[in-house]
C-alpha cells in the first residue's frame, strides 16, 4: 500500500483527469471517521461518469482498511470500491506501483467482511457488499447486477421475466 505521506499522491489524477491528492481525505477518513461531506468528495473525485484516475486505484486499499477498522460496515466503502472495479476495464490500467495493493485489496474483501463484527446491514449495504464479494471472485456480471438492482427492480424482474410469484 502506498504510504499516505508518499509524494506520489500529489501526482495522481481524479476521475476528472485532474491532479487530486486523495491521501488528504483518506487520512481524514482513517483518523476521524466518515462524514457526508467526506463521502461526497471521495465519490465525486474518485469516479466521474465512468472515468477513473490513478488516485481511484490508490484509494481502494485505504477504503478497505477503513472498513476493516470501522465498527460498522459503511455502504459507501463497498459501493465506491465496486464502482471503481466495475469501471476499471474501460479506463487506464492500474499503475504498476499500485497493482499489488489494489488487487490484493479486491481479493481480500470476503475475508474483511466475513470477519467483521457488524452483520446488521441494510439493503444498500448488502447490495454493495455482495457486489464486492462477487468482484473478489471475478464474477463481474453478478457484481453489476447486485450493485444496480434495488429491491423494487428485482421484484419486477422476478415477476415479469421469470414468472416468480412474490408473497
Amino acid at each position: 500500500m502506498l504510504p499516505l505521506d508518499d509524494p506520489r499522491w500529489q501526482s495522481y489524477e481524479s476521475g476528472y483527469r485532474l491532479l487530486y491528492d486523495a491521501s488528504v481525505p483518506l487520512r481524514q477518513l482513517l483518523e476521524h471517521g466518515a462524514s457526508v461531506e467526506l463521502w461526497d468528495e471521495l465519490w465525486q473525485e474518485l469516479h466521474h461518469q465512468g472515468d477513473l484516475g490513478s488516485a481511484s486505484y490508490a484509494a481502494v486499499p485505504y477504503l478497505l482498511k477503513y472498513a476493516e477498522h470501522s465498527p460498522k460496515l459503511d455502504w459507501n466503502v463497498f459501493g465506491l470500491i465496486a464502482t471503481i472495479e466495475l469501471t476499471r476495464p474501460r479506463n487506464s490500467p492500474v499503475p504498476a506501483e499500485l497493482t499489488e495493493a489494489y488487487f490484493s485489496a479486491i481479493r481480500s474483501i470476503p475475508v474483511v467482511v466475513g470477519t467483521h463484527p457488524d452483520h446488521a446491514w441494510d439493503a444498500v449495504a448488502t447490495r454493495s457488499i455482495v457486489s464486492c464479494i462477487a468482484l473478489a471472485r471475478d464474477q463481474r456480471l453478478l457484481a453489476q447486477i447486485s450493485l444496480e438492482l434495488d429491491e423494487e427492480a428485482t421484484k419486477h424482474w422476478l415477476e415479469n421475466e421469470l414468472g416468480y410469484e412474490l408473497e
